[in-house]
């Protein structure tokens, strides 16, 4: 196992360091002076030179990137632009926000998705799985924005049942209620289209597992439909894991419209505002972030593959013992 996860981590050190690169390149394709960038009174000309040698902006390309590669492995993700603040602290005070609303997302796309497909599958073409299958077409044709405009519509101006913005009401902080009130709306918001996209490749997992012929027999032989459930959804179960590293990017990427549109203080609010403020050390920082999550996301599901099928297990520790 150990072998397996060495491996797998050394794999990702490439997709890693060409993902750095291209965001780096790109960013400093933009011309824009620190001096410019600098929030709050007006900077002298030897800050401005000061912040020019502390990001290398007088050196190549290349050059600025591996200042900035070197500082990372010594866990220096430097300093934010707009308030002179170290970038970790800022990352620091948003992560907690973001996993919060991501796992939530999760959590809630799985606690419907399989139920739902699974209903769809023991009753297929009835009316139920007819509107439910065109509802899912509509959710993951929804996009992000439009979503949040019609849930703040619906739950938080019409019926008052939910709050429209923020964390929290008060100036003190958000108590647990609180704080649970305002996580619904972008949690559903954030997780309408992975529901639906998993749901629909549920649905169609747990229709091909009826058809297996031990099911078959087994319901020819006076096994309940909701006994049979129970083994569709063992014999499902491997396929679905695999959808995390799918929905996964599409969470990172959707956070940033929802937490935006619900004043939500997460890391995609942050990318927004940091893009706007041309804040390049907080951009790359989130960038890269980022990136870490989605591989490390994959290596979970690689890992929590194994778990779920004994088989690819054996296969793969197998495979490792034998490099």
């Amino acid at each position: 196992m150990i072998i397996f996860l060495v491996r797998r981590l050394v794999s990702l050190a490439p997709t890693l360091l060409g993902i750095t690169l291209v965001a780096f390149s790109i960013l400093n394709l933009l011309p824009e002076d620190p001096g410019a960038t600098w929030r709050g009174a007006a900077p002298s000309a030897e800050t401005v030179q000061r912040l020019r040698t502390e990001l290398g902006a007088d050196r190549p390309t290349l050059a600025r990137y591996g200042l900035w590669l070197g500082a990372l492995l010594r866990g220096d993700l430097g300093r934010s632009l707009r308030d002179g603040r170290q970038v970790t602290s800022i990352l620091a005070e948003a992560l907690p926000w973001s996993l919060l609303l991501n796992l939530g997302a999760i959590c809630l796309i799985y606690g419907f998705a399989i139920p739902f497909g699974l209903y769809s599958a023991l009753v297929p073409g009835s009316r139920a799985d007819r509107i439910g299958a065109v509802l899912l077409l509509v959710l993951y044709a929804l996009p992000s924005f439009a979503a949040a405009l019609l849930l703040q519509e619906t739950f938080a101006v019409r019926l008052g049942l939910l709050p429209l913005q923020g964390v929290s009401r008060g100036p003190d902080g958000a108590t647990p209620v609180d704080l649970l009130r305002h996580l619904v709306l972008p949690t559903v918001c954030l997780a309408l289209s992975g529901w639906a996209f998993v749901a629909r490749y549920a649905r169609a997992s747990f229709r091909s597992a009826m058809g297996q012929e031990f099911l078959r027999v087994a319901r020819s032989k006076g096994l309940s439909r909701w006994r049979a459930a129970r083994h569709l959804t063992a014999s499902a179960a491997v396929p679905l894991v695999t959808l995390v590293t799918v929905i996964l990017p599409g969470l990172v990427g959707g956070s940033v419209i929802v937490e935006q549109a619900f004043s939500w203080p997460g890391l995609g609010r942050l990318y927004l505002a940091a893009l706007e403020g041309r804040d390049y050390p907080v951009v790359l920082a989130l960038t890269l972030l980022s990136a870490v999550a989605v591989l490390l996301g994959q290596l979970v599901t690689d890992l929590f593959y194994m778990v779920v099928d004994p088989r690819l297990r054996q296969r793969l520790l197998a495979g490792s013992s034998g490099a």
